[in-house]
């Protein structure tokens, strides 16, 4: 270990900092996609917090007038996603897999609740795709990783 000398600024430093982490392009790409995904997911959530609160509707009244399973379905994604959507902003490793597990979730809730709109269909859809495209980078990033080793 070598050892600082404070009155030689040109001594070696053993600190660990963002110089001494070398991250890929396939790495980077996956950070961007990560912001990305939780971006949407951010969006996603909200949505469903308009739906809760009645966002242009008055005071919740198209959610007070779904059925049961329904609403409780928009109150368990209303909260899962934006935890889902802030964790894979900030690039967390269990954001990804609270995503994964939101979006099975997402479509399980969607063809076991017929009754959802049309618009929700359209977000897990995106959701889907965008899970795909993070399985795809996130083999390439293991790929680089093994290439390195």
């Amino acid at each position: 270990m070598t050892s600082i000398d404070p009155a030689d600024p040109s001594a070696p430093l053993d600190a660990i900092g963002p110089h001494t982490v070398e991250i890929g392009p396939w790495r980077r790409r996956l950070i961007l996609y990560q912001r990305i995904a939780g971006g949407f997911m951010i969006f996603k959530g909200l949505s469903h917090w308009m739906m809760l609160l009645g966002f242009g509707d008055g005071p919740s009244s198209q959610f007070v007038r779904e059925a049961l399973d329904v609403q409780a379905a928009t109150v368990f994604f209303a909260v899962i996603d934006l935890v889902a959507g802030v964790a894979l902003w900030l690039g967390s490793t269990w954001g990804a897999m609270l995503w994964l597990l939101a979006a099975g979730l997402q479509i399980f809730a969607d063809v076991a609740l017929l009754e959802l709109s049309g618009f929700n269909v359209l977000l897990t859809i995106v959701e889907v795709l965008l899970v795909a495209g993070y399985v795809i980078i996130r083999f390439m990033v293991h790929t680089e990783a093994e290439r390195r080793r």
